[in-house]
């Protein structure tokens, strides 16, 4: 029978905070990029009152201060009527963690004694935060041809 030996090593404890360095930070905790890419849809009521048309908003803005974006996109649309898509830009603020407040300027072609033509619809919305995902908001549309004023509920997913 063979004879087992036990060795006693030294025991050596560190402190923590002598050998501690600081990782990295994870891309989460770095600083948000000022830099971001939008897409929203919704439907628009016309002159018919239909809600069968839909838009799509989508394009870059860039975050100006903690609370200020400029943006520059494009609105697409199912409409038969050519003023309802196009070019636009804006001005978002956050005022509060609940409301927020965007102007819009968009650029569109509409036919006139069978000529194309360019012209310009601004519009102004606000939106406030009832909960997590509901919304309320309103918006002011004026365009060459039309008018509106559009209150409604929103619901984020």
């Amino acid at each position: 029978m063979k004879a087992v030996s036990l060795y006693a090593l030294p025991l050596v404890l560190f402190s923590a905070t002598s050998l501690a360095v600081e990782l990295p930070a994870l891309p989460a905790q770095h600083n948000a990029s000022p830099h971001n890419f939008f897409l929203s849809s919704g439907t628009k009521a016309t002159n018919t009152d239909t809600f069968d048309e839909w838009s799509i908003d989508s394009g870059y803005s860039y975050s100006v201060f903690d609370s200020l974006d400029v943006y520059i996109g494009a609105r697409l649309n199912n409409s038969n009527e050519s003023n309802n898509g196009g070019i636009l830009s804006g001005v978002s603020y956050q005022v509060s963690d609940r409301l927020s407040v965007q102007s819009t300027v968009r650029g569109y072609q509409v036919e006139e004694n069978e000529q194309k033509q360019g012209a310009m619809a601004a519009e102004i919305s606000s939106r406030v935060r009832l909960t997590e995902n509901l919304d309320v908001h309103a918006t002011f549309d004026f365009e060459k041809v039309q008018q509106g004023v559009e209150v409604g509920l929103g619901f984020r997913f």
